[in-house]
C-alpha cells in the first residue's frame, strides 16, 4: 500500500468514525445522494466536471483572481449527484467501503474548497494554494484507493 493510499484510508476510517454507524440516512452515502439534485450524467462525467472546477480554482490562484476560485468552489459545493447511485460503479463487495469514502471525501472536498476560497478572498495566495493542495490530495487519495476497482 502506497503512503498516499494509506493516508487516504486513514482519513476515510477516521471520518467514518466521526459520522458514526447510525442506521439513519444522515451521514450515509444514501443520505448524501438523497440531499442532492440528480443530474443526467454518469459518475465519471461528474468527476470530470469536478476536475475542471479544481483546475479553475488553480488558475484563479495563479491569476490572483478570487472570483475564479470562488466559481470553482461553487461547482464543488453544489455539485449534483449522477443519474445513478455512485456506488454501483463498484463490485458488490466494494460498495460498502466506497460508500464510506463518498461521505468522507465529500466533507474533505467541501472543507478544502471553502478554505481555498476564504484564503483567495483575503488575497492570501499562499494559503489558498495550500488549501487547494489539500483538495487535490483528497482527490488523488480517493482515486488511488478506488480507480482500479471500478467495474
Amino acid at each position: 500500500m502506497t503512503p498516499l493510499v494509506r493516508k487516504a484510508s486513514l482519513i476515510v476510517g477516521t471520518l467514518a468514525l466521526m459520522v458514526g454507524g447510525a442506521q439513519t440516512q444522515e451521514g450515509t452515502a444514501e443520505g448524501l445522494v438523497a440531499g442532492m439534485e440528480r443530474a443526467d450524467m454518469t459518475y465519471r462525467e461528474l468527476m470530470e466536471i469536478m476536475g475542471r472546477a479544481s483546475g479553475m480554482m488553480h488558475e484563479g490562484i495563479l491569476r490572483q483572481n478570487p472570483q475564479m476560485v470562488k466559481s470553482g468552489t461553487h461547482i464543488i459545493l453544489t455539485h449534483p449527484a449522477p443519474s445513478h447511485d455512485p456506488w454501483t460503479i463498484m463490485a458488490e463487495e466494494d460498495q460498502t467501503g466506497f460508500k464510506s469514502s463518498l461521505v468522507a471525501f465529500d466533507k474533505l472536498l467541501d472543507q478544502s474548497a471553502q478554505a481555498t476560497t476564504d484564503a483567495a478572498l483575503q488575497r492570501d495566495w499562499a494559503a489558498a494554494s495550500r488549501a487547494l493542495q489539500e483538495l487535490n490530495n483528497s482527490c488523488v487519495g480517493c482515486h488511488a484507493m478506488w480507480k482500479d476497482k471500478v467495474k
